[in-house]
């Protein structure tokens, strides 16, 4: 399956990370990108500020606090998301 990963896309990505400094993680399944983002300051988000994302993101709806890509044990997108926001 690595022969698959497309070397441009994982290219900008690690740029995108580090230009952003935000912190990329994949841990058990997930990509995590965030938590908290960089100049946080303060405690996590309450209950009911994760969205579930299928197909779709939208960025711009309001500032995330972290993104969650899921991903299967082989390092594949699974297809779908979850992004946790600043505030409800």
């Amino acid at each position: 399956w690595t022969k698959s990963i497309n070397q441009a896309n994982k290219m900008a990505l690690l740029a995108w990370a580090k230009e952003t400094g935000i912190n990329l993680v994949q841990i058990n399944g997930q990509r995590r990108y965030g938590a908290p983002p960089p100049g946080w300051v303060g405690d996590p988000p309450p209950a009911g500020t994760e969205v579930f994302i299928g197909k779709l993101l939208f960025q711009s709806v309001g500032k995330l606090y972290e993104f969650r890509l899921m991903m299967t044990f082989s390092g594949l997108n699974r297809g779908f998301a979850y992004a946790k926001y600043s505030n409800r």
